[in-house]
């Protein structure tokens, strides 16, 4: 595939990473792939300088050209932003617009541009940029997840209006997993109809993590599965569904017996109305089982996070919404069935390759029976999981879902 020159819009994607003290976005990383496999050239646009060095190091130092906006707050930008708020449903846009305009006039041509929609931001500068006298290139953008609930289908943050713009000029949008694909026509509206979104929609999953493959690789094949060992593998909040296990494994006959239930995972949210219901949650669970039935891991090194996945059983990722899930896949490719929710992103691998259960989200007692069944030595789970792990492992490949994401680069360019 002939080398492209992409100018890649990021700005609150990264510094929500940022805050929350992330090493880098899923997005970019896969961009960093891609970069470096097919020789494609990469300049950033970004307005915030803390994350400059981190997107210099994720991009593998490459160019990074920051903003002359970055962070200003004077009277004239918030007046735009006011405008920007009418104009196109969302606030920041309008001074987003003017440092795009700059910054493609200043470093271009560029053969596209790839727009970050983790929030509308970037889509909608790119729109706006049209306005400002300057041609903007094919737009392709990436969902790495809607940061709404899909409940009744209205966002949270309503920003339907703002995204509907932007996926109306999109060149292409890619979806990280089929769930958040089906999603997407919620956004159709008189200027973009269901068939015209759906036409632009294509779905390249995340590839997995450098970190895991090498940590895998340093784990022997040992230690081998612990009979009714049960692991909850997520951050505890209430989106992965930390209180529902809790809830559940009291429902199982594992719990009657000897099973052990293992939580991997540590708190990532500021809120304490959670932690209290969490910590009140266990001390009631732990009251009625045997001291050693309930292990609370914390937060593991890489290493470590294998070798308990592969100490369990089974491992239980019941969020009530999750894009994605790498740690869905990781736990098949060690050869661990996994029990999830059909809100999950990858929830299909698990149905397709008969290799784990799906029951639906915040239900403690179909999770339970999904427990039991899954710990029946007859289950044929395990030995799906463990006959898919190589196919899995090339499939989710970093070089595998870099050539998938160059190719819609190379079909939405132009041609020279």
């Amino acid at each position: 595939m002939r080398p492209l020159k992409i100018a890649l819009l990021s700005r609150w994607y990264w510094e929500e990473n940022r805050r929350h003290a992330s090493t880098g976005g899923a997005a970019v990383r896969q961009l960093a792939e891609a970069v470096k496999a097919l020789g494609h050239e990469v300049v950033v646009l970004s307005q915030s300088v803390e994350v400059e060095a981190l997107e210099r190091v994720q991009l593998d130092a490459m160019e990074v050209w920051l903003s002359p906006r970055e962070k200003r707050r004077d009277f004239l930008t918030s007046i735009r932003d006011k405008c920007a708020k009418q104009a196109y449903s969302h606030r920041k846009v309008y001074s987003d617009a003017f440092a795009l305009r700059d910054f493609l006039a200043r470093r271009g041509p560029f053969d596209l541009l790839w727009a970050q929609a983790e929030e509308p931001d970037g889509l909608v500068a790119a729109v706006a940029a049209y306005k400002l006298g300057i041609v903007v290139p094919p737009t392709l953008t990436q969902i790495q997840a809607l940061r709404y609930r899909f409940d009744h289908g209205v966002p949270v943050f309503n920003e339907k209006p703002a995204l509907s713009l932007a996926f109306r000029h999109a060149t292409r949008i890619i979806a990280n997993s089929e769930l958040v694909a089906h999603c997407l026509p919620h956004y159709a509206g008189p200027h973009l109809t269901v068939e015209q979104l759906q036409a632009k929609v294509q779905v390249v999953h995340p590839n997995l993590q450098r970190q895991f493959l090498q940590a895998a690789e340093e784990v022997s094949s040992s230690p081998v599965p612990e009979s009714h060992r049960v692991l909850f593998f997520g951050a505890l909040n209430e989106g992965k569904g930390a209180l529902v296990f809790l809830d559940a494994l009291l429902k199982t006959n594992a719990a009657k017996r000897i099973g052990v239930f293992a939580v991997m995972g540590d708190f990532t949210e500021n809120n304490p109305a959670f932690a209290r219901r969490w910590n009140e949650a266990v001390a009631a669970v732990r009251g009625k089982l045997a001291p050693a039935q309930l292990v609370l891991l914390g937060k593991l090194s890489p290493f470590e996070v294998i070798r308990e996945v592969k100490l369990a059983h089974v491992v239980v990722l019941p969020s009530l919404f999750d894009a994605f899930s790498r740690a869905l896949v990781e736990a098949l490719i060690l050869g661990r069935p996994v029990i999830t929710t059909d809100r999950v992103g990858a929830w299909p691998l698990v149905q397709e390759h008969a290799c784990g259960l799906v029951v639906p989200p915040n239900d403690p007692n179909a999770l339970a029976r999904a427990i039991d069944d899954a710990l029946d030595p007859a289950a044929p789970y395990a030995a799906n999981a463990q006959q898919i792990a190589h196919r899995l492992l090339h499939e989710f490949s970093p070089e595998a879902i870099a050539h998938q994401l160059a190719q819609h680069f190379d079909e939405i360019a132009p041609s020279s």
